[in-house]
C-alpha cells in the first residue's frame, strides 16, 4: 500500500474528524505519525484532541506528557479548541498545560525572522515583480511553495515570509495583526535592498489564516501592494477588517481575488470578510470550485494567471 504524504494524512485525518469518525482519525494519525518526525508537535496534539473526543481522558494525559517530555510545547491559544472540552478542567491537564506555557514563553524569546526567497526563473525586465506569500496558521515560511513556483517561473520574485507567533514547535501564525506588519515590513525592506524590485508590481498572497493577513496588510496601507490573493481565506474577526477598508476605499484602489472552494470549512468566514469589501467598495474577483475544500486548486496555474488579470490589467 502506497504510504502517505503528510498533506494526504491530514486531508484524510480532517475528513474523517468532519464525519464525526474520531476513533478512525485517531487510528490514521497513530500509524503515520512516527514517518513525520518534523511534525510531532502538530500529530502529537492532534492525537490529545482525538482521546479527547473518544473520551479516553487518562490516554490524554499520558500523551500530553510524553510530548513535554520530549520538549514539546504549544501556545496557550491551543489548548482553547473546544475538541479539549472533556479534559480541560481536569488537574492533571491544568498542570501539564502550565508546564507548556511555560516552555512556550522560552522559546519565544528564541524566536528570530525567517524567510524563503524564490528567484525568479524567467527574468523579463530589469525590475522583479514581488509576490509576497503567507503561509496558514500552523504553518511555516515553506509551506505550501510548490503551489507559489508557478509564479517563479512566470518571472515574479516570491517571498515567503515566517511569522514570529509561534503555535508550536516549527509552526507560527499571524494571529497579532500588527506584530505581524511590523514582520512583513522588515523582510519587504530587506527584500527591496537586496533585489531590484518593480514597486508598482507588488502583491501579496496567502492560505488560509494568511489569506486573511495578506488582505489586512493590504486595506493597512502600511505595505505598498496593488492587490492581494486569497485561498481559502480565513480570519477570525472578518468585522475587524472594517475600518482599514473605510480607509482603503478613500485612499487608494486595492483590488482582490478569491479562490473559493464549496467544501472548505472557512467557507463561511470568506463570505463574511467579502461582505465587508463589498460594503467597502473594494473590489474583488472570485473563482468558486464546487469539489475544492480548504486547500489549494489542482489547476493553481490557472488561478494565478487570473487573480495576476484581475488585479492589474483592469485597472490599467
Amino acid at each position: 500500500m502506497k504510504q502517505l504524504s503528510f498533506d494526504e494524512l491530514t486531508d484524510q485525518m480532517m475528513n474523517l474528524y468532519r464525519e464525526s469518525k474520531y476513533a478512525d482519525a485517531l487510528q490514521i494519525v497513530e500509524q503515520n505519525a512516527d514517518r513525520f518526525p518534523e511534525h510531532l508537535a502538530r500529530t502529537t496534539f492532534w492525537k490529545m484532541c482525538f482521546l479527547s473526543l473518544c473520551g479516553r481522558s487518562n490516554d490524554v494525559i499520558s500523551v500530553f506528557q510524553k510530548g513535554l517530555d520530549a520538549g514539546l510545547w504549544w501556545a496557550e491559544s491551543q489548548f482553547r479548541d473546544t475538541d479539549l472540552d472533556a479534559v480541560r478542567d481536569l488537574p492533571e491537564f491544568k498542570r501539564l498545560e502550565a508546564i507548556s506555557q511555560e516552555k512556550y514563553e522560552e522559546a519565544r524569546t528564541h524566536i528570530e525572522r525567517d524567510q524563503t526567497v524564490l528567484l525568479p526563473e524567467e527574468v523579463v525586465s530589469d525590475l522583479y515583480p514581488l509576490l509576497i506569500v503567507l503561509h496558514g496558521g500552523a504553518g511555516n515560511k515553506d509551506s505550501n511553495l510548490e503551489y507559489w513556483e508557478i509564479a517563479r517561473q512566470k518571472g515574479w520574485l516570491v517571498l515567503s515570509p515566517q511569522s514570529t507567533q509561534p503555535l508550536y514547535s516549527g509552526s507560527y501564525s499571524w494571529i497579532e495583526p500588527e506584530q505581524a506588519l511590523a514582520d512583513l515590513n522588515f523582510y519587504v525592506e530587506q527584500i527591496l535592498k537586496d533585489h531590484p524590485i518593480d514597486q508598482q508590481r507588488v502583491v501579496i498572497a496567502g492560505f488560509s489564516q494568511g489569506s486573511g493577513m495578506a488582505i489586512y496588510a493590504a486595506l493597512s496601507g502600511k505595505l505598498k501592494v496593488r492587490g492581494f490573493i486569497g485561498i481559502g481565506t480565513y480570519w477570525a474577526d472578518p468585522e475587524s477588517l472594517a475600518p482599514l477598508a473605510q480607509l482603503a476605499s478613500r485612499t487608494k484602489a486595492i483590488r482582490g481575488y478569491f479562490v473559493v472552494g464549496e467544501k472548505d470549512q472557512t467557507l463561511n468566514k470568506t463570505r463574511e470578510i467579502q461582505k465587508v469589501l463589498n460594503e467597502n467598495n473594494i473590489q474583488f474577483g472570485e473563482e468558486v470550485h464546487p469539489d475544492l475544500a480548504h486547500e489549494f486548486p489542482a489547476d493553481f496555474e490557472s488561478s494565478f494567471d487570473k487573480a495576476i488579470d484581475f488585479i492589474f490589467k483592469e485597472q490599467e
